[in-house]
């Protein structure tokens, strides 16, 4: 559905905290399993992204509601869970699992519904990301005081492992300041 239908039975709002939410966000039509449906109005993140997926072996949907991902059981009318708001990009990656792009790091989604974060990539936004298997890759912007610049990545899926990017910590450095 492109807006919230006008003839059909009022819809559900669908939020994180069970607010109150009467502007258009993400309606979807869910059918049940005793053949009855309803229909439900997603509160929306901060993007663009639109999209529901289906996992193969489970009644489990994932909603992505401009950015926020909604996990839920077409049967009820609450989310099991809901998270992110800044999605931008799925990708299908090996192993029946989908890889979700934030600014700053992937998240990833299992063939169950569950789902793990990966460690910060990038200060402030990622780029070109491929997957191809079980690796990610793509470009960190690392914004620099003398210049602005992409830094490549690779991600790991099965390992968990990272490496480039442009994020780092400044944790065990000596600092630059001394406080009197």
């Amino acid at each position: 559905m492109e807006a919230l239908p006008t003839y059909v039975p009022m819809y559900i709002p669908v939020t994180e905290n069970d607010e109150t939410f009467y502007s258009e966000g993400f309606p979807v039509r869910f059918y049940k399993s005793d053949g009855t449906d309803w229909v439900a109005n997603f509160k929306p993140g901060w993007t663009d992204l639109k999209e529901i997926i289906e996992f193969e072996n489970s009644e489990k949907l994932l909603v992505i509601a401009c950015g926020t991902c909604y996990l839920m059981n077409p049967d009820d009318t609450k989310p099991i869970e809901v998270f992110g708001v800044g999605y931008s990009e799925v990708f299908k990656a090996s192993n029946d699992r989908f890889v979700l792009q934030d600014q700053t790091d992937l998240t990833i989604i299992e063939p169950d519904g569950n789902h793990w974060d990966t460690e910060r990539i990038s200060w402030d936004g990622l780029s070109e990301i491929k997957v191809e298997n079980n690796l990610v890759s793509g470009l960190a912007y690392n914004p620099m005081h003398d210049s602005d610049e992409w830094v490549e990545f690779k991600y790991d899926l099965d390992s968990k492992t990272l490496t480039g990017g442009s994020y780092y910590s400044f944790e065990n450095k000596k600092p630059w300041w001394k406080i009197w």
